[in-house]
Parts: C-alpha cells; sequence; structure tokens
C-alpha cells in the first residue's frame, strides 16, 4: 500500500496523505488500519482499505491484497469487494494487489458462489498500465469521479438492477408481508392501524440490531441463533436497558408481548439477514440510504381484506404521483449546505447548541439526517478551533482524526433537530434513522464505556423532537369546522397540529432557525380526491394561507407559506420544488407572497435536468430568507448534476430581488434583460393587442374523430381504426393537421381529416341534429356510433344539451373558417411558425399539439410571423416558457402574447417601407422554403439553400433595424448561458 498503492493514487490525482489539509470532514480518502478475520469461512475485513470521495461524499471503495493472492481467481476476495460496494449503494469498487487492478459493476447482488469473473467490468495487469493509461484515468482519476462520470456511467437508476437499494426494499416489504399474515392468521383483535404498527416496530426492532451486529455495538449472529418468537421478546427487552429511546420500549405496543409468531417465519427472515442467503454487510450501509428504503416502503401499507387475509396497497396520494421517489443522497447533502452554510459561519460551539432546525414534511428523515452531519462536521470543528480537551466532548482517533463522543451527538440531535409529519410510521422510521446516524462510528467498547460512565440508556428520547401531525392544518381549523372537535374519526385523518403547544420554545424563539426538505408535490386535482377535508380549509380565509387562493395551486405552496410562517426574522427556508410556479399563472400568489414576506436567498434551477430517478419532475432549489432586506439573490442554472451542483462551490451568478415580485420569474443575464427591455420600450404593442391566439379544436377523443384517409371515392374516404375498415361521407370531414412535424417558413398540406358534425351559419356553429346526422351522414353516424360509449363518458362543455358526439369543448369551431392564419407546434426546440392560406384544422390548447394566430388588425400575418422568427424574440419565448426534455420548451398562449410588436405609422414612408419589405421578405423566404424542400437536382437545391440563407439574414437586419436592434444587442442574447443550445442552432 505505501509503496505501490498510494503513490498510484497519487499519478490519478488523488490527495492520499491530505496534503491540501482538509478537514477530516471533506478529505478526499480514508485509509483503514485493515484487520483481517475469520468468519464463517468468509475472509471479512472490518471496512475497506481506501474509501474515495468527492467534498466528503464516498465514490467508490479501493480494496488492496497481498500480491501473493490472485485477485483475478480469488472468490473470497471477490465477494468482499462487491459486497462493500454493493452494500455502500456505490456503482463501482475496484480490488487490487498492484500487480492486477480489477473494476467491479457493484450494481449487481454479489453472490457467495458467483465466479469471480461474474461483475467484473474490466482488469488491467501492470504492465499495461502505462498503455492504457486513458481508460485508467476515466474510471480511477480524481478529476473524472468529480465531474460525475461513474454516477452517470454506473448510474443505479437504470433498468434491471439489483442494487442494494432495490433489493433490500423487496426484502423488507416481504418480511412485512409475511409477519402480517402469521400475525393476522394466528392472533385475535387486530385492525389495520394496529397491525402496521406492530410489524413497524418489529422490522426496525429486528433491522436496527443485525445492524449493530455488523458495527460491532452487538455479538455477531445475535439474531440467528435465536429459536423463537419468545427469545426475541427477550433479547427486545434486554436491549430496551441498554438503547431505551421508546425503540424497544413495550409501553406503547403491549399486544407484542402476548401475540403469537410461527418460529419458522421469523428463523427465515434471520437467515436472509446473515452470509451465505444475505450479501449485506451493514458496516459500510448509509443510514441515509436505509431511510430513503424505508421512504418508499412507507408508500405502501398492509391492510386486512376478507377471511382475515392481508394485502399491501398504496396510499392514495402516493399512487396518484406514481410511486415514492426519495431525494438522493447527495442532492439532499447540498441542499442543506447550501441553506445553512450562512447560518452556521462564523458560530462557536455554545451558539451551535442553540440553533432550532426543523423539516416540516420529514418523511423517513434524510434531511435531517443531513443537518445532524453538518451540525456534527460544525461541531467537531468549533471545538478543535477552540482547544476543547473535555474527553467527555470530544476525542483523538488516531493523528488528526476527532470524532465527538456519544454524549456530545445526542446534545445535537435533542438539541437542535426537529421534525414534522403526518404518517406516523414516517415518525417512527425518522426517529429509527437518527438512531443508527447515532451510532455511526460507535462500537461495543465506547458502549460499555457509556453506559458505565452515565449510568443512563444510549439512545435518547426523541418524543419532543419528531412529532405526528399535519404541518398545514393548526387550530384555526376548529374555528373554520367547529364541530371537528367531536369527530375523532376526522381528527384522525386530519391531525391538526399547535405548533406552540408541541414546540414550547417556539414561543422564546420567536420561531425555527431554518426549515430544510422536500415539501409533497400533489396538484389541486388530487387534493379535491384525496384531501376534501383539508382543500376547502386552505381555500378558506381562516386558514390564512393566501397562496390557495388560485384555482390550480400546489400542496408545495402551502409548505412554503407555511415555512416562512414558522422560521424566526433571521430563519432560512431551503425547499427543492417544482420550478413551474416561477412562470405559471397559478404561481401568482405565491410569488407575490415570497416576494412580500421574505428575499430568495439562492435558487438552483435544474431545468429539465432530473434529480429525481425515472420521472420527469423539473425542479429547482428555493432558499428564502427571512429577512426582507437582501438586496440581491444567488442564482445557478444546472444542466450536469453531480459536475455543476457541488456545494459551497457553485458559480452563482446575481439578481436583484426587486425585480422578482408577482410577475414570472426570468432568469436571463443583465445584459440580455438590457436587450430585452430596449425592444419592449422601442414603441410597442403587446401581440394580443393586435392578434388574437386561438387553441385548436378539442375533441376530447382526437383518435375517433381524426383519421388518415386510405382510399377516397368521389363522396366518401376509407380508413382503418385497430384494424376495423370504415368509411365516413366527405361532406362531414375538414383537412386537419395530425401529428405532422414541420420548421419555420414551411409550406404544409392536411395529412388527415378530422369529422366535424357541426353546422357553421354566420360565424356561429351549431352541432348537427341527431336527425340531420343520420339521414345526411349515415356512414359517419354509423363511425362514431361505434365509439358511444367512450364519447359518452366524455365531460362535454359547451352546451345547455350536449349531444353525445360533439367535440368536448365549443373553443375555436369557427375560427379557422375562411381565415388566414400562422400555426405552430406549441412544444419545440425553435421557432416553428408556419403560414396557412388553405382552412387546415387542428386541435390544441395548453401543451400542444399546435396553436394558431389570427390577425385582428391591419398587420398582416406575415409582418408578424416576421418578427416571431427573430432569435432574439425566440429567446423572450423561451426565457419565460416552460421548459421540458430533450430541449422542448412551450410556445403556448401565455409565453408569446406579451412579445413586444412594433408599432408602424403607415403614414411614414420609412416605416411602411420598412414594415413592406418585412412582409416581401417572409413571402419570398415561404416560397423558396417550399423550392428548396421540392427540389431533387442538388445543384439548384444548393442555390435555393443559399436564397434562403441571404433571405434569413435580410430578414434578421430588417427587424433588427425595426427596433434598433445592434449586432452586439444579438451577439449578448446569442452569447447567453440560457439560449445557447437552440437558438445558436437556429441561426446556423
Amino acid at each position: 500500500r505505501i509503496d505501490f498503492i498510494n503513490p498510484f493514487l497519487k499519478t490519478f490525482g488523488w490527495d492520499v496523505d491530505n496534503e491540501e489539509g482538509k478537514t477530516q470532514f471533506i478529505r478526499d480518502v480514508i485509509q483503514e488500519e485493515n484487520i483481517e478475520v475469520e468468519e464463517d469461512d468468509l475472509l471479512k475485513s472490518k471496512n475497506p482499505d481506501y474509501t474515495l470521495r468527492i467534498q466528503g461524499e464516498r465514490k467508490l471503495f479501493l480494496e488492496a491484497k497481498k500480491t501473493a493472492i490472485d485477485i483475478e481467481k480469488s472468490s473470497r476476495s471477490t465477494f468482499q469487494t462487491r459486497r462493500y460496494g454493493w452494500s455502500a449503494n456505490l456503482g463501482v469498487s475496484i480490488l487490487t494487489n498492484f500487480e492486477k487492478l480489477v473494476i467491479y459493476d457493484c450494481r449487481f447482488k454479489p453472490l457467495a458462489a458467483d465466479d469471480p469473473s461474474v461483475a467484473r467490468y474490466k482488469i488491467f495487469h501492470f504492465t499495461e498500465f502505462l498503455k492504457r493509461f486513458d481508460e485508467l484515468y476515466e474510471f480511477l482519476s480524481f478529476d473524472s469521479v468529480n465531474s460525475g462520470f461513474i454516477d452517470e456511467y454506473f448510474s443505479l437508476a437504470k433498468a434491471d438492477l439489483n442494487t442494494f437499494d432495490e433489493y433490500f426494499l423487496k426484502q423488507i416489504e416481504k418480511w412485512r408481508a409475511q409477519l402480517a399474515s402469521d400475525v393476522i392468521e394466528n392472533n385475535k383483535g387486530f385492525d389495520e392501524e394496529s397491525i402496521n404498527f406492530l410489524i413497524q416496530r418489529l422490522l426496525n426492532r429486528i433491522v436496527f440490531l443485525r445492524i449493530c451486529e455488523d458495527r460491532e455495538i452487538e455479538k455477531y449472529e445475535t439474531l440467528k441463533r435465536l429459536k423463537n418468537y419468545e427469545d426475541l421478546k427477550s433479547l427486545f427487552i434486554e436491549s430496551d436497558k441498554k438503547y431505551n429511546s421508546g425503540l424497544f420500549d413495550f409501553i406503547e405496543d403491549q399486544f407484542s408481548l402476548s401475540i403469537n409468531l410461527k418460529s419458522e417465519v421469523l428463523i427465515h427472515i434471520f437467515n436472509e439477514l446473515y452470509y451465505p442467503e444475505s450479501s449485506y454487510d451493514f458496516s459500510v450501509v448509509d443510514p441515509t440510504i436505509l431511510s430513503q428504503i424505508y421512504e418508499r416502503y412507507l408508500g405502501s401499507k398492509i391492510i386486512i381484506v376478507d377471511n382475515n387475509k392481508i394485502s399491501i396497497v398504496e396510499e392514495p396520494e402516493v399512487s396518484a404521483s406514481s410511486g415514492v421517489v426519495p431525494t438522493p443522497k447527495f442532492v439532499v447533502n447540498n441542499i442543506v449546505k447550501e441553506t445553512l452554510s450562512s447560518l452556521l459561519s462564523g458560530k462557536n460551539s455554545k451558539q451551535l447548541q442553540t440553533l432550532k432546525i426543523a423539516d416540516i414534511c420529514c418523511g423517513s428523515g434524510t434531511f435531517l439526517i443531513s443537518v445532524y452531519d453538518l451540525l456534527l462536521e460544525k461541531t467537531v470543528l468549533a471545538f478543535i478551533d477552540e482547544k476543547v480537551t473535555d474527553k467527555e466532548l470530544i476525542y483523538l482517533v488516531n493523528k488528526d482524526i476527532y470524532r465527538l463522543t456519544l454524549k456530545a451527538k445526542q446534545t445535537i440531535l435533542t438539541q437542535n433537530i426537529y421534525g414534522v409529519d403526518i404518517n406516523p410510521y414516517a415518525v417512527e422510521v425518522t426517529k429509527f434513522s437518527l438512531f443508527l446516524k447515532l451510532l455511526e462510528d460507535e462500537n461495543s467498547g465506547s458502549i460499555n464505556y457509556y453506559l458505565d460512565k452515565h449510568k443512563q440508556k444510549i439512545l435518547p428520547n426523541l418524543d419532543g423532537n419528531i412529532k405526528c401531525g399535519n404541518s398545514l392544518v393548526d387550530g384555526n381549523y376548529f374555528q373554520y369546522n367547529p364541530e371537528a372537535i367531536e369527530n375523532d374519526e376526522l381528527l384522525y385523518k386530519v391531525k391538526p397540529f399547535d405548533w406552540l403547544n408541541e414546540f414550547p420554545f417556539l414561543k422564546e424563539t420567536k420561531g425555527f432557525d431554518a426549515i430544510v426538505g422536500n415539501p409533497p408535490y400533489v396538484r389541486i386535482q388530487n387534493m379535491v380526491k384525496y384531501l376534501g377535508e383539508e382543500i376547502r380549509y386552505y381555500q378558506n380565509k381562516l386558514s390564512g394561507y393566501t397562496v390557495a387562493e388560485s384555482d390550480t395551486f400546489d400542496k408545495y405552496y402551502l409548505f412554503i407559506q407555511r415555512a416562512l410562517q414558522l422560521i424566526n426574522e433571521e430563519g432560512i427556508v431551503g425547499y427543492i420544488v417544482p420550478n413551474k410556479f416561477f412562470i405559471a399563472k397559478g404561481g401568482k400568489a405565491l410569488r407575490l407572497h415570497i416576494a412580500s414576506h421574505s428575499s430568495v436567498f439562492k435558487i438552483v434551477h435544474f431545468g429539465v435536468t432530473q434529480v429525481f430517478p425515472n420521472r420527469s419532475t423539473y425542479t429547482a432549489v428555493l432558499i428564502l430568507d427571512k429577512r426582507k432586506d437582501r438586496t440581491d439573490f444567488n442564482f445557478k442554472r444546472v444542466k450536469k448534476i453531480n459536475a455543476e451542483f457541488v456545494a459551497d462551490s457553485i458559480d452563482y451568478i446575481a439578481y436583484k430581488n426587486i425585480d422578482f415580485k408577482d410577475d414570472p420569474w426570468i432568469f436571463v443575464s443583465g445584459e440580455t434583460k438590457a436587450v430585452f427591455d430596449k425592444i419592449n420600450a422601442a414603441g410597442t404593442v403587446s401581440l394580443k393587442a393586435i392578434a388574437e391566439i386561438p387553441v385548436g379544436l378539442q375533441t376530447s377523443a382526437d383518435k375517433v374523430y381524426i383519421f388518415v384517409p386510405e382510399s377516397e371515392t368521389e363522396t366518401t374516404y376509407k380508413f382503418k381504426k385497430v384494424g376495423v375498415d370504415y368509411e365516413v361521407e366527405k361532406a362531414i370531414c375538414k383537412p386537419c393537421l395530425y401529428d405532422l412535424s414541420f420548421d419555420l417558413f414551411d409550406s404544409v398540406k392536411a395529412n388527415a381529416q378530422i369529422i366535424f358534425p357541426y353546422l357553421i351559419e354566420d360565424n356561429k356553429a351549431e352541432v348537427l341534429s341527431e336527425e340531420d346526422f343520420q339521414n345526411n351522414f349515415p356512414l359517419a353516424w354509423s363511425y362514431l356510433n361505434m365509439f358511444k360509449p367512450a364519447l359518452s363518458k366524455r365531460s362535454i362543455n359547451g352546451s345547455k344539451e350536449p349531444k353525445w358526439y360533439q367535440f368536448g369543448r365549443s373553443q375555436s369551431l369557427t375560427k379557422f373558417h375562411d381565415t388566414e392564419k400562422l400555426i405552430w407546434p406549441v412544444l419545440s426546440t425553435r421557432s416553428s411558425y408556419i403560414l396557412d392560406n388553405d382552412n387546415i384544422q387542428f386541435t390544441g390548447g395548453g401543451n400542444g399539439p399546435y396553436y394558431s394566430l389570427i390577425s385582428s388588425s391591419t398587420y398582416s400575418p406575415l409582418y408578424i410571423l416576421g418578427i416571431l422568427s427573430h432569435p432574439v424574440f425566440e429567446a423572450m419565448v423561451k426565457a419565460g416558457a416552460s421548459e421540458f426534455r430533450g430541449s422542448y420548451y412551450s410556445h403556448g398562449k401565455q409565453f408569446i402574447e406579451n412579445l413586444p410588436i412594433k408599432v408602424i405609422n403607415f403614414e411614414d414612408a420609412n416605416e411602411k417601407n420598412l414594415y413592406d419589405q418585412v412582409v416581401n421578405t417572409v413571402k419570398q423566404l415561404i416560397d423558396t422554403k417550399k423550392n428548396y424542400k421540392g427540389e431533387y437536382i442538388l445543384a439548384k437545391k444548393a442555390v435555393q439553400r443559399r436564397k434562403l440563407d441571404l433571405l434569413g439574414e435580410n430578414l434578421i437586419n430588417l427587424i433588427n433595424e425595426l427596433y434598433n436592434i445592434s449586432q452586439n444587442d444579438l451577439n449578448i442574447v446569442l452569447a447567453d448561458e440560457m439560449f445557447l443550445t437552440d437558438l445558436n442552432e437556429d441561426n446556423d
């Protein structure tokens, strides 16, 4: 290790000897003094030899062996290395004796019987190190690991993996079902609440003790030696004498003392927790990962069905949001650090002890674990700085590594950390997670010392810190609903929570110093469905929730307002929330509340970059300061999380708080904003003042009404739907666009037909009567009748007496009749506006597929099209638009209706001439592009291409002249980080 492996790692940029002098919490490499012991015919090392870390976050293990061991053939060495990496939920780990170096993919569950080649990704012989240096560098170097390469290449989020978190989740879910079935089958008197509580407690106790065994706090295989439930109860009672805290206390669950459990069920579970059936090494399992596993576990519950059987079902809210997805640990840690850094900076140890930090929707405790870690780090550093020598507080482990005593760590848990959750089982798991964190780095020696020294049990009681209740519903609920006091069933569901009674210190502190977390994202539609009792309260003035006034608010809006109410005058809130409220109309009240009651401190905007695996949730880290006098706030747009979202080293830019009130929050550079402001001030009116921007037809059943003809007769179209042949009359159809892509200035033709069961007279649309429909269009009538059951279930608006065959909405029925219009796709990566003169119909609105524009003034649609095609105006759209994966962003009405259109004085010859030039150039562009796309002779096509380029450049220059946009202005916008990928492509 000293002569070969250490220099080898240094070659790849790892600061093995901590020459940079980093604190023990963020140093790159942790080396273990290794002692090998024989256990169950498995050579087991107490800890990995090297832990390679980035900013304190472990990224991979490196296990070192003697050169006498042929690691390419050693099953023991291979299993040990894979077991460490897998149990720590790392994507990769390395085994080496320097002669050979083997990279293992640790996303697959290791088995002791596996051949050493299983999950082996690459193998290097030392004679190849120079020749294959680039390969080694990619997987092993500090720079590569720091860039996030390993996290992406060995992603844990990919499907069909057997990672530790996925495997352990399946196991505890299986154990829950087995235990619950056994209890219900062999015992009486259990309802759903008591069976969930009992099984949760049983599993917590079993897992806790098993982890303590691998951490050498309890004797290894203590659980495995038990023969029945009586033995297990005795172990729990003995454990209670040592640990206390309620985890092993039978006062709350006396029924667990008298139940019958089959021995074979318990023995089966115990065996699955040990080698060789188990691949777990709980000594390296991260409590945060366990917490996240439990968070997903809590998304479902046990219910009792007929014949005394049990079933596991998802909680309704969880089901509506497609399951629980915990916040990744790396993100949690960085949110906590970014939120608390200013609060903790410069504080001494006594000042740190006074801080009160909460997560008011704590789930399984992931954020509170991170808060604990950060406070522990800051306390150790404060003690070192203050030269504290009290061994009851801090002690030296080796060299310059210090640790807090168990007593000092208890103080952090009981005096600094608070949590609330509406789910009682989440509260149990949060306590469980914090207890595991408390006992990290402890062993039987330190535990026995504490018991002898302090004559008290090891785990503190956290009942006063972690509580069950509804963070959003307080005592005002009883003013709103006085009868609730007599309705226990309702109270059990709503769980009103009085903050000052539950946390009396808030009267003195005037609030928490900080609140962090990931509040639930539940749209109002799902709240109406599952939280009817609450939502009416939220929208009532008695609740005080001004952010709930909109009909489109989300539950996280409420948590932001509540958090700002619960922090003191110098407090900070740090949440990860959907970024949609930055620009959405429904977010206006929330934006106003934030601006009125706090200052924005930091925003990390992830855009379309996905924080949560296998989800399409567009998020941002929002950090708010209760002090309203903060002039600037820090902003960062992140496109690559592991590379750019690193706490304490984020390259922020500054924005002025005064510019972010209730209007949409648009984040462009100061220089770009100045260009936008200049354009808006150049004698303009909003687009909506001179044009209509109607949605498309809204059938609520496009797949039924729209078809692509396969053939036609003089009077009918023939087509297929789901393999069945149909025929309808041409006279009831209109040409339409359906799933057709196009680009700026394209000329398109209808690619489908839409059945249009209306008669238009005097610019009014009347739905056909049943008699007229059947008599005049019998084929279409017969066709739609095939789908009558589905069509009848639609919600049909816009008619007093709706017909089952009419469209779901009445919008735009007369808009596209003998009208010249612009059409464009709502979701696109660039400007894609086209002109239509053929009365083409289309469906759309909201997020697609199409939108349209009809001039309601003297301005030609071609003039408007010329302006919309300009890259600066497309930048204006993108700056304020909703973003989606694949670089798509919305071109919906709300994002274009306020674009500034230059007013033309048609009496002024120069302005009229400029207007005409724009219109004529756009006409030429449309004609030329049509010719270009229809030309197949390459030489002629090249000429048309050059003509397109020239006309495009001319149009940009005309719009520049129209708005006084300089080349420098254009360069500024195109160089803005927000627009680099898409807008520059448009101008190529």
